[in-house]
């Protein structure tokens, strides 16, 4: 099968991939991104030019495009439905999970319990400890509370809407639950970060993609392959955890 992946900087992503025996074509702006060398075929584009995405698209006869962080996922999942692609999230939700911003307004208008945040406008500050994004282009940025205090990361697999959490427990589960069907994600990996405290557990973030740290940490703690999980939904596979347990047949399914 053939893949889009959109970002070259996590290697560990590509390199399942290619052991799988997955055909990768690799997209990154920087021509020294390490990932470069585990794709078969490598495009030095802007990551946010969807015209040149959708040209490689249908020069590449892709079957899945995947993004690896939350802007590249937005934009795969915008690109997948324009060409008819299985993609584990609508565009809708690539959209909430793309913008911290909207994701904040979707969760706040949901109920979730957020940490703090607020959005500045001009030279406005704000009241509490937070690191402030960019500016966006209707001059707003966005402040969001600052890392502090006990936290956990939630790291779960959605299957056509039934939440399987793989690291985590309790309820800070609960809450990463609900919060990702606030966004209308019902497939693919999920992972929220979670802030313990005084008034219960607050979502601190949630990305709809994973790092290499929590793909180590499911491989050494479940013998579950979270990097096939999320090749899998990328090229519209369905299976569970349980089906790319390392060491399985199942689990070298190209």
């Amino acid at each position: 099968m053939r893949l889009l992946v959109l970002g070259a900087r996590e290697t560990g992503l590509l390199a399942a991939a290619r052991a799988r025996g997955t055909f990768v074509i690799a997209v990154d702006r920087d021509a020294s991104a390490p990932g470069f060398r585990l794709a078969h075929r490598r495009a030095i584009l802007p990551l946010d030019d969807e015209p040149a995405l959708e040209r490689l698209v249908e020069a590449g006869h892709v079957e899945g495009v995947l993004g690896t962080d939350s802007p590249t996922t937005a934009v795969a999942a915008r690109i997948a439905s324009r060409f008819g692609l299985r993609h584990p999230l609508s565009p809708e939700s690539g959209v909430l999970v793309g913008s911290p911003l909207r994701r904040r307004t979707r969760l706040a208008e949901a109920g979730i319990p957020q940490t703090r945040w607020a959005v500045l406008h001009g030279y406005s500050a704000a009241a509490f400890p937070c690191v402030v994004g960019p500016v966006d282009r209707k001059g707003r940025r966005l402040a969001e509370e600052a890392a502090g205090g006990a936290e956990v990361t939630v790291t779960a697999f959605s299957r056509a809407g039934t939440f399987e959490p793989l690291l985590g427990s309790g309820a800070p589960v609960e809450l990463a639950r609900r919060a990702a069907q606030a966004l209308g994600i019902r497939d693919g990996a999920t992972s929220t970060r979670v802030r313990l405290g005084p008034d219960g557990p607050r979502v601190a973030s949630l990305q709809a993609h994973v790092g290499a740290r929590e793909a180590e940490l499911c491989r050494l703690l479940l013998g579950v392959d979270l990097h096939g999980l999320v090749l899998d939904a990328a090229l519209g596979l369905s299976r569970s955890a349980e089906d790319v347990r390392f060491g399985s047949a199942d689990a070298q399914v190209a």
